[in-house]
C-alpha cells in the first residue's frame, strides 16, 4: 500500500480540525503549521523507535582556510563507521582514496602535543570553545581523525598545503548511519513502517489541536493512545538486532 505524503496529511487534519482546503504545505498559515507539527512528530518517532538505521555514504563538509584540519558531520548524519581522504600526492593523479583511522581524543590531543609549532611543516588552529592550540602537519594527506569539543567537529592530524588550502569535502567520504529527515514539501513521504505511519497521523493530528485548536477531543486522544498501544507492540519491528549499536557512536573505534 502506497504511503501518505506530507500534503494527503495536511489535508486529512485540516479536514478534521474544519480547516480550509488547501492544495500545497505552504498555501496558508494552518497548513504551513500543521506540516511543521508533522515534520516534529515524525522526527521525534524516529528517535523513539530507533529509526537511524539508513547506512549511506557521504561527504564530510569542509570548513575554511582559518581551520583547514576540520570537517562538519553533515546535518542528520548520526554515527561514522569508516572515513577515507583522497591521498593523491599531485593535482593530477588519479583519486587515491585510503581509510583516516579513528583516534580517541586523549591520543589525538597528546600527538599534538609532540609536534613542535615552530617547524616549516606544522601549524596550529584554536579550538573555538576551549581556547586550546591544536598542532598539526601540512605536509601531508590526514593519517588519523578525531571528534574534539562539538559533537559535530571532527579534526584531522594533517592536509596537505601543495594540494589545498584546506580539507575539501570533495576528496572526503565517509560511511554511517543517516538520521530519517521529512523535507516539507507535498510529496515527501515519512520514512516510517505502515504501524508508525498511523502513530505518525494521530500524534500530528492530537499536537496540532493541542497548539492551533483548543485541544485534542476525546475521539482524537482515543485514536492517539490506541495507536500508541499498537505500535509498541510492534516495536521489534523497528528495533535493532542485539549486536547493534543502540546509541550514538562519535567515530571509529
Amino acid at each position: 500500500m502506497a504511503k501518505s505524503t506530507l500534503i494527503e496529511i495536511v489535508q486529512l487534519i485540516l479536514s478534521d480540525s474544519d480547516g480550509d482546503e488547501v492544495n500545497n504545505v505552504s498555501d496558508t498559515i494552518e497548513s504551513a503549521q500543521c506540516a511543521e507539527v508533522i515534520r516534529s512528530e515524525f522526527t521525534i518517532i524516529a528517535d523513539e523507535f530507533d529509526l537511524k538505521m539508513q547506512e549511506t555514504m557521504t561527504q564530510l563538509t569542509a570548513t575554511s582556510t582559518s581551520t583547514p584540519t576540520r570537517m562538519d558531520r553533515p546535518e542528520g548524519f548520526h554515527s561514522i563507521e569508516t572515513c577515507w581522504y583522497d591521498k593523491r600526492i599531485t593535482a593530477g593523479a588519479d583519486p587515491n582514496f585510503q581509510e583516516v583511522l579513528w583516534m580517541d581524543p586523549e591520543r589525538f590531543l597528546a600527538m599534538s602535543f609532540s609536534l613542535n609549532a615552530s617547524d616549516s611543516e606544522v601549524e596550529t588552529l584554536t579550538l573555538a570553545d576551549s581556547g586550546h592550540t591544536l598542532n598539526f602537519r601540512n605536509d601531508r594527506a590526514p593519517t588519523y581523525y578525531t571528534i574534539l569539543e562539538g559533537y559535530d567537529e571532527i579534526y584531522f592530524d594533517a592536509y596537505d598545503t601543495d594540494l589545498e588550502t584546506n580539507l575539501q569535502a570533495s576528496k572526503s567520504l565517509v560511511k554511517g548511519v543517516q538520521r530519517p529527515t521529512l523535507a516539507l514539501t507535498n510529496g515527501a513521504t515519512p520514512d516510517l513502517p505502515e504501524n508508525l505511519m498511523v502513530l505518525l497521523k494521530n500524534r500530528a493530528r492530537a499536537m496540532y489541536f493541542d497548539l492551533y485548536k483548543g485541544g485534542t477531543t476525546k475521539e482524537v486522544d482515543k485514536r492517539q493512545r490506541n495507536s500508541e498501544v499498537r505500535s509498541q507492540r510492534k516495536k521489534y519491528i523497528t528495533k535493532q538486532t542485539q549486536d547493534e549499536r543502540s546509541g550514538p557512536n562519535y567515530g571509529r573505534k
